[in-house]
């Protein structure tokens, strides 16, 4: 039976709907199965892959522990140091290097054993002078009060719950000592990118205190630990220790004339040792990269144990 022109046209445009959805739809499923095989080999990657960053810790424990038995300071000539390039492994690459936690100031000695370290924030005020542009305000005080336990007194300059509560997306000071650095976004006064990115190298964030390292501190640390310490006489300290390391602290303040500016009071919180390291490690899998950070910690007797890890960011 032969059909009218009419539904002959009605039925070819049927068709082709049914043909166009029927391609849409194979489309959508080819596209949701790759990427579903893609998701899939990106995880079999990461499983890979944490083997290997677990025996960089292994590794790295082993180079810290070597490092204490030889001397009893550490600088950057040291093995630990050293920056690995990528090694082959099966299925990719990885790749590492240690620093020094203590080259940096640890914002949570800004306030120990429930009060305000008067010492660490005069050297954090002197840091922040050091930045190309110096912030308006006085940070330690926002840092102090984001870390403190009180809830409710604000101190000048500083914020508690009633300030951030009031952002566009509200939440609560943590009133504990900070565990990552990326937290510093979080807390009045560091919504400037300019400030997180000079002082990423500077500053650092982790539970524990710790003392500055004058063999493996930046120019900008090495400068505001005193008031009398000039660029000029940090980049002094520097090329010193690059001939030779500071073994105690008397050898870093009688060769670089300082004991008339830092006094007995305020070497406190110097060193010329470490027990707090960073370890960056990368994993390359197939197509998967994979980052983890380990705070790791040696003790006077060389033993590390691993406190803090994550993965993505520290």
């Amino acid at each position: 039976m032969l059909l009218p022109s009419s539904q002959k046209g009605v039925a070819l445009i049927t068709a082709l709907l049914i043909v166009a959805l029927a391609t849409v739809i194979s489309v959508e499923l080819s596209t949701r199965l790759q990427l579903d095989i893609r998701r899939t080999s990106n995880i079999i990657a990461s499983d890979q892959a944490l083997p290997y960053l677990m025996e960089a810790e292994y590794w790295s424990r082993r180079i810290l522990k070597k490092d204490r038995e030889d001397n009893d300071y550490d600088h950057l000539d040291d093995d630990w140091a050293m920056e690995i390039p990528a090694m082959p492994v099966k299925g990719g690459s990885i790749q590492g290097k240690l620093s020094d936690l203590q080259a940096c100031f640890n914002l949570n000695s800004l306030y120990q054993g429930n009060a305000v370290n008067i010492l660490a924030q005069d050297r954090f005020r002197r840091l922040m002078q050091t930045l190309s542009t110096p912030p308006p305000t006085d940070l330690s005080q926002a840092v102090i009060d984001w870390i403190d336990a009180d809830v409710d007194t604000i101190i000048p300059d500083g914020a508690e719950d009633s300030y951030y509560l009031n952002q566009e997306r509200p939440y609560r000071s943590a009133n504990q000592a900070i565990q990552s650095i990326s937290e510093l976004r979080l807390i009045k006064g560091f919504e400037d990118d300019v400030i997180i990115q000079e002082t990423k190298d500077l500053l650092c964030a982790f539970g524990r205190p710790a003392s500055i390292n004058v063999n493996t501190a930046p120019e900008e640390v090495l400068e505001s630990l005193a008031a009398g310490i000039s660029n000029s006489k940090a980049k002094e300290i520097i090329a010193n220790r690059q001939s030779a390391p500071y073994e105690t602290m008397n050898d870093f303040l009688t060769i670089n004339t300082l004991t008339t500016v830092i006094t007995d009071t305020n070497t406190n919180g110097l060193s010329v040792s470490s027990d707090y390291f960073l370890l960056e490690t990368e994993a390359n899998i197939g197509q998967a990269r994979t980052l983890m950070y380990s705070i790791i910690h040696r003790e006077a007797n060389g033993d590390t144990q691993v406190i803090a890890r994550s993965q993505g960011a520290y």
